[in-house]
Protein backbone atom coordinates (compact mmCIF):
# COMPACT_ATOMS: atom_id res chain seq x y z
CA UNK A 1 0.00 0.00 0.00
CA UNK A 2 1.46 3.41 -0.94
CA UNK A 3 0.58 6.94 -0.01
CA UNK A 4 -1.18 9.48 -2.52
CA UNK A 5 0.38 12.42 -0.96
CA UNK A 6 3.87 13.34 -2.14
CA UNK A 7 6.47 13.86 0.35
CA UNK A 8 7.78 17.44 0.76
CA UNK A 9 11.22 18.23 -0.84
CA UNK A 10 12.75 18.01 2.57
CA UNK A 11 11.76 14.40 3.23
CA UNK A 12 12.49 13.56 -0.55
CA UNK A 13 16.10 13.88 0.09
CA UNK A 14 15.93 12.30 3.16
CA UNK A 15 14.16 9.35 1.99
CA UNK A 16 16.85 9.60 -0.83
CA UNK A 17 19.49 9.91 1.53
CA UNK A 18 18.27 6.58 3.08
CA UNK A 19 18.33 4.95 0.31
CA UNK A 20 13.96 4.84 0.63
CA UNK A 21 11.75 6.20 -2.46
CA UNK A 22 9.17 6.92 0.66
CA UNK A 23 8.29 6.65 4.27
CA UNK A 24 6.72 3.14 4.53
CA UNK A 25 3.35 3.63 4.71
CA UNK A 26 1.17 2.70 7.53
CA UNK A 27 -0.57 -0.62 7.65
CA UNK A 28 -4.09 0.07 6.67
CA UNK A 29 -5.77 -0.62 9.59
CA UNK A 30 -3.95 2.98 10.90
CA UNK A 31 -5.27 4.97 7.26
CA UNK A 32 -8.35 3.80 8.25
CA UNK A 33 -8.65 5.15 11.38
CA UNK A 34 -7.03 8.09 10.85
CA UNK A 35 -9.50 8.77 7.70
CA UNK A 36 -12.51 8.02 9.79
CA UNK A 37 -14.37 11.14 11.37
CA UNK A 38 -17.33 11.50 14.10
CA UNK A 39 -19.59 12.78 11.15
CA UNK A 40 -20.49 9.82 9.87
CA UNK A 41 -23.70 8.43 10.61
CA UNK A 42 -22.64 5.02 10.56
CA UNK A 43 -19.31 6.06 12.12
CA UNK A 44 -19.31 3.53 14.87
CA UNK A 45 -20.13 0.81 12.66
CA UNK A 46 -17.14 2.00 10.90
CA UNK A 47 -14.85 2.07 13.53
CA UNK A 48 -15.75 -1.36 14.88
CA UNK A 49 -15.28 -2.92 11.31
CA UNK A 50 -11.45 -1.41 11.00
CA UNK A 51 -10.83 -2.24 14.69
CA UNK A 52 -12.08 -5.73 14.15
CA UNK A 53 -10.23 -6.57 10.97
CA UNK A 54 -7.23 -7.07 13.64
CA UNK A 55 -7.80 -9.70 16.38
CA UNK A 56 -5.03 -8.99 18.26
CA UNK A 57 -5.56 -4.81 17.93
CA UNK A 58 -9.56 -5.91 19.01
CA UNK A 59 -7.76 -7.52 22.34
CA UNK A 60 -5.27 -4.87 23.30
CA UNK A 61 -8.19 -1.87 22.98
CA UNK A 62 -10.66 -4.01 25.22
CA UNK A 63 -7.79 -4.70 27.76
CA UNK A 64 -7.23 -0.69 28.20
CA UNK A 65 -10.50 -0.09 28.32
CA UNK A 66 -11.09 -2.40 30.83
CA UNK A 67 -8.15 -1.57 32.92
CA UNK A 68 -8.24 0.39 35.96
CA UNK A 69 -7.32 3.47 34.17
CA UNK A 70 -10.95 4.26 32.65
CA UNK A 71 -12.35 3.04 35.63
CA UNK A 72 -15.79 1.94 34.18
CA UNK A 73 -17.13 -0.31 36.74
CA UNK A 74 -18.31 -2.62 34.45
CA UNK A 75 -16.79 -5.33 31.89
CA UNK A 76 -16.63 -3.99 28.60
CA UNK A 77 -17.02 -7.46 25.78
CA UNK A 78 -17.08 -5.45 22.66
CA UNK A 79 -15.41 -2.73 20.34
CA UNK A 80 -19.38 -0.78 19.62
CA UNK A 81 -20.28 -1.47 23.33
CA UNK A 82 -16.67 0.35 24.12
CA UNK A 83 -17.45 3.19 21.32
CA UNK A 84 -21.28 3.84 23.13
CA UNK A 85 -19.38 3.94 26.77
CA UNK A 86 -16.08 5.78 26.35
CA UNK A 87 -16.89 6.97 22.96
CA UNK A 88 -15.98 7.21 19.55
CA UNK A 89 -13.03 9.05 19.97
CA UNK A 90 -11.48 7.44 22.69
CA UNK A 91 -11.79 3.82 21.07
CA UNK A 92 -10.13 5.09 17.52
CA UNK A 93 -7.48 7.03 19.08
CA UNK A 94 -6.63 4.40 21.46
CA UNK A 95 -6.55 2.15 18.38
CA UNK A 96 -4.99 4.24 16.29
CA UNK A 97 -2.33 5.15 19.02
CA UNK A 98 -1.64 0.62 19.25
CA UNK A 99 -2.29 -0.32 15.33
CA UNK A 100 0.80 2.57 14.55
CA UNK A 101 3.01 1.52 17.67
CA UNK A 102 3.03 -1.71 16.47
CA UNK A 103 3.65 -1.20 12.58
CA UNK A 104 6.58 0.95 13.86
CA UNK A 105 8.03 -1.87 16.49
CA UNK A 106 7.78 -4.52 13.46
CA UNK A 107 9.99 -1.66 10.73
CA UNK A 108 12.71 -0.97 12.98
CA UNK A 109 15.60 -2.95 13.83
CA UNK A 110 16.67 -1.21 17.45
CA UNK A 111 14.27 -3.28 19.21
CA UNK A 112 15.82 -2.05 22.69
CA UNK A 113 15.81 1.72 22.03
CA UNK A 114 12.74 1.84 19.94
CA UNK A 115 10.16 -0.18 22.34
CA UNK A 116 11.51 2.47 25.31
CA UNK A 117 11.28 5.25 23.24
CA UNK A 118 7.42 4.02 22.31
CA UNK A 119 6.94 3.32 25.85
CA UNK A 120 7.84 6.65 27.00
CA UNK A 121 5.55 7.65 24.41
CA UNK A 122 2.53 5.90 25.48
CA UNK A 123 2.96 6.73 29.38
CA UNK A 124 2.86 10.53 28.04
CA UNK A 125 0.20 9.89 26.06
CA UNK A 126 -2.03 8.27 29.14
CA UNK A 127 -0.76 10.92 31.19
CA UNK A 128 -1.80 13.70 29.30
CA UNK A 129 -5.40 12.37 29.48
CA UNK A 130 -5.66 12.16 32.74
CA UNK A 131 -4.69 15.99 33.42
CA UNK A 132 -7.03 16.54 31.29
CA UNK A 133 -9.70 14.98 33.53
CA UNK A 134 -8.43 15.96 36.58
CA UNK A 135 -8.51 19.31 35.58
CA UNK A 136 -11.78 19.30 34.04
CA UNK A 137 -10.48 21.12 30.94
CA UNK A 138 -12.55 21.97 27.43
CA UNK A 139 -10.35 19.41 25.72
CA UNK A 140 -11.23 16.28 24.57
CA UNK A 141 -8.91 13.48 26.47
CA UNK A 142 -8.32 12.05 23.44
CA UNK A 143 -6.97 14.47 21.89
CA UNK A 144 -4.72 15.41 24.15
CA UNK A 145 -4.18 11.45 24.36
CA UNK A 146 -2.78 11.36 20.92
CA UNK A 147 -0.97 14.47 20.47
CA UNK A 148 1.32 14.13 23.33
CA UNK A 149 1.64 10.39 22.18
CA UNK A 150 3.22 11.96 19.03
CA UNK A 151 5.44 14.83 20.23
CA UNK A 152 8.40 13.13 19.33
CA UNK A 153 7.07 11.33 15.86
CA UNK A 154 10.52 12.73 14.20
CA UNK A 155 12.90 11.23 17.03
CA UNK A 156 10.54 7.91 16.31
CA UNK A 157 10.98 7.76 12.83
CA UNK A 158 14.62 8.78 13.14
CA UNK A 159 15.17 5.41 15.44
CA UNK A 160 13.23 3.33 13.55
CA UNK A 161 14.37 4.71 10.03
CA UNK A 162 17.40 5.45 10.24
CA UNK A 163 19.28 3.92 13.16
CA UNK A 164 22.60 4.73 12.13
CA UNK A 165 21.90 8.24 12.21
CA UNK A 166 20.12 8.16 15.00
CA UNK A 167 23.18 6.33 16.94
CA UNK A 168 25.33 9.36 15.94
CA UNK A 169 22.88 11.72 17.26
CA UNK A 170 23.01 10.24 20.67
CA UNK A 171 26.91 10.35 20.76
CA UNK A 172 26.81 13.88 20.20
CA UNK A 173 24.30 14.55 22.48
CA UNK A 174 26.22 12.94 25.11
CA UNK A 175 29.59 14.96 24.31
CA UNK A 176 27.25 18.13 25.88
CA UNK A 177 25.65 19.45 22.17
CA UNK A 178 22.45 21.12 21.45
CA UNK A 179 19.55 18.72 20.26
CA UNK A 180 18.35 21.12 17.38
CA UNK A 181 22.33 21.71 16.10
CA UNK A 182 23.68 18.25 16.17
CA UNK A 183 19.73 17.37 14.43
CA UNK A 184 20.33 19.64 11.84
CA UNK A 185 23.32 18.57 10.94
CA UNK A 186 22.50 14.86 10.72
CA UNK A 187 18.57 15.74 9.01
CA UNK A 188 19.00 18.07 6.28
CA UNK A 189 18.41 20.98 8.10
CA UNK A 190 15.71 19.97 10.45
CA UNK A 191 15.40 19.36 13.82
CA UNK A 192 13.54 16.36 15.43
CA UNK A 193 9.93 18.83 15.59
CA UNK A 194 10.46 20.11 11.94
CA UNK A 195 10.68 16.18 10.41
CA UNK A 196 7.74 14.88 12.75
CA UNK A 197 5.94 17.44 11.18
CA UNK A 198 6.97 16.90 7.64
CA UNK A 199 6.09 13.11 8.69
CA UNK A 200 2.89 14.13 10.35
CA UNK A 201 1.55 16.31 7.27
CA UNK A 202 2.53 13.50 4.54
CA UNK A 203 0.81 10.90 6.50
CA UNK A 204 -2.31 13.39 6.08
CA UNK A 205 -2.41 14.10 10.68
CA UNK A 206 -4.65 16.68 12.02
CA UNK A 207 -3.59 20.01 12.38
CA UNK A 208 -3.92 19.69 16.38
CA UNK A 209 -1.76 16.57 16.36
CA UNK A 210 1.02 18.24 13.97
CA UNK A 211 1.00 22.08 16.23
CA UNK A 212 1.34 19.80 19.13
CA UNK A 213 4.95 18.81 18.04
CA UNK A 214 6.43 22.50 19.36
CA UNK A 215 9.20 21.56 21.53
CA UNK A 216 9.12 24.78 23.59
CA UNK A 217 5.31 26.21 23.20
CA UNK A 218 4.00 30.11 24.04
CA UNK A 219 1.81 29.56 27.14
CA UNK A 220 -2.05 29.44 26.32
CA UNK A 221 -3.69 32.65 25.67
CA UNK A 222 -6.44 31.38 28.08
CA UNK A 223 -8.29 28.19 29.45
CA UNK A 224 -10.56 28.52 25.62
CA UNK A 225 -7.04 28.03 23.95
CA UNK A 226 -6.82 24.26 22.78
CA UNK A 227 -4.02 24.57 20.48
CA UNK A 228 -1.77 26.48 23.21
CA UNK A 229 -3.21 23.75 26.35
CA UNK A 230 -2.46 20.87 23.76
CA UNK A 231 1.11 22.34 22.85
CA UNK A 232 2.16 22.42 26.73
CA UNK A 233 0.10 19.45 27.97
CA UNK A 234 2.11 17.33 25.39
CA UNK A 235 5.50 19.02 25.79
CA UNK A 236 4.77 18.50 29.98
CA UNK A 237 3.95 14.91 29.73
CA UNK A 238 6.90 14.10 27.85
CA UNK A 239 9.50 15.80 29.12
CA UNK A 240 7.64 14.63 32.53
CA UNK A 241 8.05 10.68 31.63
CA UNK A 242 11.27 11.21 29.87
CA UNK A 243 13.13 13.32 33.19
CA UNK A 244 11.94 10.33 35.63
CA UNK A 245 13.15 7.26 33.37
CA UNK A 246 15.90 8.71 31.77
CA UNK A 247 17.24 11.37 34.76
CA UNK A 248 16.54 15.07 34.90
CA UNK A 249 15.64 18.38 36.15
CA UNK A 250 11.98 18.49 38.13
CA UNK A 251 12.44 21.31 39.53
CA UNK A 252 12.23 23.58 36.55
CA UNK A 253 9.86 21.17 34.81
CA UNK A 254 7.26 22.42 37.31
CA UNK A 255 8.50 25.83 37.69
CA UNK A 256 7.49 26.39 33.89
CA UNK A 257 4.14 24.24 33.75
CA UNK A 258 2.72 23.79 37.56
CA UNK A 259 0.90 26.44 37.54
CA UNK A 260 -0.59 26.66 34.58
CA UNK A 261 -1.68 23.59 34.20
CA UNK A 262 -2.38 22.79 37.88
CA UNK A 263 0.16 19.51 37.72
CA UNK A 264 2.66 19.24 40.85
CA UNK A 265 5.43 16.48 41.45
CA UNK A 266 3.14 14.07 43.94
CA UNK A 267 0.27 14.08 41.70
CA UNK A 268 1.78 13.83 38.79
CA UNK A 269 3.98 10.26 39.93
CA UNK A 270 0.63 8.90 40.69
CA UNK A 271 -0.72 9.26 36.97
CA UNK A 272 2.75 8.18 35.94
CA UNK A 273 2.07 5.13 38.37
CA UNK A 274 -1.00 4.43 37.06
CA UNK A 275 -0.15 4.99 33.48
CA UNK A 276 2.25 1.98 34.15
CA UNK A 277 -0.22 -0.17 35.16
CA UNK A 278 -2.23 0.63 32.22
CA UNK A 279 0.36 -0.15 29.72
CA UNK A 280 1.49 -2.95 31.03
CA UNK A 281 -1.99 -4.98 30.19
CA UNK A 282 -1.58 -3.80 26.15
CA UNK A 283 1.52 -5.31 24.74
CA UNK A 284 4.23 -7.59 25.50
CA UNK A 285 6.31 -5.13 23.69
CA UNK A 286 5.31 -2.13 25.72
CA UNK A 287 5.99 -4.29 28.68
CA UNK A 288 9.71 -4.85 27.56
CA UNK A 289 10.49 -1.07 27.49
CA UNK A 290 9.08 -0.79 31.01
CA UNK A 291 11.06 -3.55 31.64
CA UNK A 292 14.31 -2.16 30.02
CA UNK A 293 13.25 2.03 31.68
CA UNK A 294 12.48 0.75 35.78
CA UNK A 295 10.38 3.70 35.89
CA UNK A 296 8.81 2.57 38.97
CA UNK A 297 12.86 2.29 40.71
CA UNK A 298 12.62 5.77 39.93
CA UNK A 299 9.47 7.08 41.40
CA UNK A 300 10.12 4.73 44.76
CA UNK A 301 13.84 7.43 44.35
CA UNK A 302 12.55 10.32 44.08
CA UNK A 303 9.56 9.11 47.04
CA UNK A 304 12.55 8.57 49.04
CA UNK A 305 14.80 11.17 48.57
CA UNK A 306 13.45 13.97 46.43
CA UNK A 307 14.03 14.71 43.04
CA UNK A 308 17.41 15.29 43.24
CA UNK A 309 17.70 11.88 43.45
CA UNK A 310 17.41 11.86 39.37
CA UNK A 311 18.22 15.22 38.56
CA UNK A 312 21.95 13.32 36.77
CA UNK A 313 22.46 10.20 35.80
CA UNK A 314 26.16 10.71 34.96
CA UNK A 315 28.71 8.85 36.49
CA UNK A 316 32.35 9.83 36.30
CA UNK A 317 34.60 7.05 35.17
CA UNK A 318 37.34 5.98 33.02
CA UNK A 319 36.61 4.62 29.95
CA UNK A 320 38.76 2.66 27.35
CA UNK A 321 38.96 5.97 26.09
CA UNK A 322 40.49 7.71 28.99
CA UNK A 323 38.15 9.67 31.17
CA UNK A 324 34.86 10.00 30.09
CA UNK A 325 31.44 9.88 31.44
CA UNK A 326 29.27 6.89 31.44
CA UNK A 327 25.77 7.12 31.14
CA UNK A 328 23.94 4.59 33.62
CA UNK A 329 20.51 3.49 33.71
CA UNK A 330 19.19 2.89 37.05
CA UNK A 331 19.54 -0.67 38.29
CA UNK A 332 16.29 -2.78 37.94
CA UNK A 333 14.19 -2.10 40.87
CA UNK A 334 10.86 -3.50 42.53
CA UNK A 335 7.87 -3.04 44.43
CA UNK A 336 8.74 -6.36 45.46
CA UNK A 337 12.04 -6.71 48.19
CA UNK A 338 14.51 -9.15 49.31
CA UNK A 339 12.40 -10.89 51.84
CA UNK A 340 9.23 -11.04 49.51
CA UNK A 341 11.76 -13.04 47.35
CA UNK A 342 12.62 -15.17 49.91
CA UNK A 343 8.93 -15.99 51.25
CA UNK A 344 8.37 -16.97 47.54
CA UNK A 345 10.92 -18.97 46.78
CA UNK A 346 10.35 -20.49 50.43
CA UNK A 347 7.11 -20.86 49.54
CA UNK A 348 8.15 -22.84 45.99
CA UNK A 349 10.30 -25.61 47.99
CA UNK A 350 7.45 -26.64 50.37
CA UNK A 351 5.53 -27.21 47.40
CA UNK A 352 4.92 -31.19 46.82
CA UNK A 353 6.54 -30.79 43.45
CA UNK A 354 9.11 -28.77 42.89
CA UNK A 355 9.64 -27.56 38.34
CA UNK A 356 13.47 -26.47 38.37
CA UNK A 357 12.69 -24.56 35.37
CA UNK A 358 10.14 -22.11 37.32
CA UNK A 359 12.89 -22.11 40.04
CA UNK A 360 15.40 -21.28 37.92
CA UNK A 361 13.29 -18.07 36.41
CA UNK A 362 12.14 -17.10 39.97
CA UNK A 363 15.39 -17.09 41.19
CA UNK A 364 16.99 -15.13 38.17
CA UNK A 365 14.10 -12.82 38.75
CA UNK A 366 15.08 -12.16 42.59
CA UNK A 367 18.97 -11.24 41.59
CA UNK A 368 18.32 -8.99 39.50
CA UNK A 369 15.35 -7.63 40.54
CA UNK A 370 15.92 -7.79 44.20
CA UNK A 371 19.16 -7.46 44.47
CA UNK A 372 19.67 -5.35 41.58
CA UNK A 373 22.08 -6.77 38.50
CA UNK A 374 22.39 -5.25 34.70
CA UNK A 375 22.21 -8.95 33.71
CA UNK A 376 21.97 -12.31 35.33
CA UNK A 377 22.79 -15.53 33.55
CA UNK A 378 21.77 -18.84 34.67
CA UNK A 379 24.20 -21.51 33.02
CA UNK A 380 24.34 -25.62 33.28
CA UNK A 381 27.24 -27.58 33.16
CA UNK A 382 27.15 -29.46 29.77
CA UNK A 383 28.85 -32.64 29.29
CA UNK A 384 29.52 -34.57 26.20
CA UNK A 385 31.92 -36.72 24.52
CA UNK A 386 33.87 -34.05 22.97
CA UNK A 387 33.76 -31.42 25.54
CA UNK A 388 32.65 -30.07 28.88
CA UNK A 389 31.49 -26.74 29.09
CA UNK A 390 29.08 -24.09 30.54
CA UNK A 391 26.01 -23.50 28.41
CA UNK A 392 23.17 -20.55 29.17
CA UNK A 393 20.01 -21.49 29.90
CA UNK A 394 18.30 -18.54 30.70
CA UNK A 395 18.62 -14.82 31.43
CA UNK A 396 17.55 -11.54 32.48
CA UNK A 397 18.46 -8.02 32.15
CA UNK A 398 20.38 -6.15 29.36
CA UNK A 399 20.88 -9.78 27.15
CA UNK A 400 18.87 -10.97 24.27
CA UNK A 401 18.30 -14.55 23.43
CA UNK A 402 21.11 -14.63 21.00
CA UNK A 403 23.48 -12.96 23.99
CA UNK A 404 22.37 -16.39 26.58
CA UNK A 405 23.09 -18.58 23.64
CA UNK A 406 26.43 -17.15 23.23
CA UNK A 407 27.32 -18.00 27.30
CA UNK A 408 29.33 -21.53 26.25
CA UNK A 409 32.49 -21.40 28.02
CA UNK A 410 34.91 -24.45 27.44
CA UNK A 411 35.78 -25.87 30.74
CA UNK A 412 39.11 -27.18 29.96
CA UNK A 413 41.50 -23.74 30.80
CA UNK A 414 41.52 -23.72 34.30
CA UNK A 415 43.43 -20.27 34.19
CA UNK A 416 40.69 -18.62 33.36
CA UNK A 417 37.90 -17.15 35.88
CA UNK A 418 35.10 -19.33 35.08
CA UNK A 419 36.28 -22.89 35.16
CA UNK A 420 39.02 -21.53 38.53
CA UNK A 421 35.57 -20.69 39.85
CA UNK A 422 33.46 -23.99 39.22
CA UNK A 423 36.57 -26.64 40.26
CA UNK A 424 36.86 -24.66 43.48
CA UNK A 425 33.57 -23.96 44.04
CA UNK A 426 34.13 -20.35 45.25
CA UNK A 427 32.43 -17.49 44.47
CA UNK A 428 34.19 -14.63 42.73
CA UNK A 429 34.06 -10.94 41.71
CA UNK A 430 36.23 -9.98 38.56
CA UNK A 431 36.51 -6.20 37.93
CA UNK A 432 35.86 -4.74 34.67
CA UNK A 433 38.88 -4.56 32.55
CA UNK A 434 40.95 -7.78 33.60
CA UNK A 435 42.74 -9.42 30.87
CA UNK A 436 42.57 -13.44 30.64
CA UNK A 437 39.73 -13.36 32.91
CA UNK A 438 37.70 -14.43 29.89
CA UNK A 439 38.27 -15.65 26.44
CA UNK A 440 37.91 -12.83 23.83
CA UNK A 441 34.59 -14.82 22.26
CA UNK A 442 33.08 -13.13 25.72
CA UNK A 443 33.83 -9.95 25.37
CA UNK A 444 30.50 -8.82 24.29
CA UNK A 445 29.27 -9.79 27.44
CA UNK A 446 32.13 -8.76 30.17
CA UNK A 447 33.38 -5.66 28.22
CA UNK A 448 33.12 -2.45 31.03
CA UNK A 449 31.42 -4.96 33.52
CA UNK A 450 31.93 -5.90 36.89
CA UNK A 451 31.45 -9.50 36.59
CA UNK A 452 30.04 -11.47 39.85
CA UNK A 453 30.36 -15.35 39.65
CA UNK A 454 28.19 -17.99 42.00
CA UNK A 455 28.97 -21.67 41.62
CA UNK A 456 25.87 -23.90 41.98
CA UNK A 457 27.31 -26.97 43.92
CA UNK A 458 25.03 -30.13 45.19
CA UNK A 459 27.49 -32.73 47.35
CA UNK A 460 30.85 -30.66 46.31
CA UNK A 461 29.88 -31.10 42.85
CA UNK A 462 29.53 -28.41 40.45
CA UNK A 463 26.02 -28.38 38.23
CA UNK A 464 25.54 -24.65 37.11
CA UNK A 465 26.93 -21.24 37.49
CA UNK A 466 25.04 -18.03 38.30
CA UNK A 467 26.87 -15.37 36.42
CA UNK A 468 25.58 -11.63 37.13
CA UNK A 469 27.22 -8.62 36.20
CA UNK A 470 27.08 -4.78 36.61
CA UNK A 471 28.05 -2.14 34.19
CA UNK A 472 31.44 -0.10 34.95
CA UNK A 473 31.05 2.72 37.37
CA UNK A 474 28.31 0.95 39.31
CA UNK A 475 29.10 0.20 43.12
CA UNK A 476 30.29 -2.88 44.25
CA UNK A 477 27.78 -5.62 46.15
CA UNK A 478 27.76 -4.58 49.46
CA UNK A 479 28.36 -7.11 52.12
CA UNK A 480 24.66 -7.46 52.69
CA UNK A 481 24.09 -7.87 48.81
CA UNK A 482 26.50 -10.68 48.76
CA UNK A 483 25.08 -12.36 51.44
CA UNK A 484 21.37 -12.26 50.00
CA UNK A 485 22.78 -13.70 46.48
CA UNK A 486 24.35 -16.17 48.04
CA UNK A 487 20.98 -16.82 50.15
CA UNK A 488 19.21 -17.40 46.46
CA UNK A 489 22.10 -19.26 45.09
CA UNK A 490 21.33 -21.57 48.16
CA UNK A 491 17.68 -21.91 46.98
CA UNK A 492 18.63 -23.69 44.01
CA UNK A 493 21.05 -26.28 45.87
CA UNK A 494 18.20 -26.83 48.20
CA UNK A 495 15.56 -27.30 45.16
CA UNK A 496 18.24 -29.96 42.90
CA UNK A 497 18.63 -31.73 46.35
CA UNK A 498 14.63 -32.63 47.20
CA UNK A 499 14.23 -33.18 43.34
CA UNK A 500 16.76 -35.92 43.26
CA UNK A 501 15.88 -37.38 47.14
CA UNK A 502 12.02 -37.58 45.55
CA UNK A 503 13.48 -39.78 42.34
CA UNK A 504 15.45 -42.41 45.12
Amino acid sequence: MTNAKEPSAKLATIFAKINLSELPAMSANVQELITLSHSSRSAAYDLSKVVLKDYSLTNKVLQVVNSAYYSIGRTISSISKAVTIIGFDAVRDLAMAIALFEDFLKSGVEKDEISKILTRSFLSGLQAREIVVRQSMNLIPEEAFICSLLHHLGKIITCIYMPDVYKKIELELRKGRQLDEVTRSYLDGLTYSELGVEIARFWNMSEKIISSMEPTPSRPVNKDDDKGLLQNIASFSNDFTDRVCLGGDLESLFARFGKMLGVELESSLEMLDKSIEASEEISDSIRYGLSKLDVRGNIEKIDKYGVKAIAVKRVKGKGSDGDSDLDLDPLPSTKKTVNDFVREMTETLMADQIKLDELYVNLLEALYRGIGFDRVIMAILSIQASKISVVGRYGLGDIDPAGVAGFDHPMSNRDMAIPRCLVAGKDMAIPAGRSGAFPEDFNYLVKDRTVYLFPVCVDKKPIALIYLDRKKGRPKLSEEEVKNTRLFRDFAVLAIQKIRAGKR
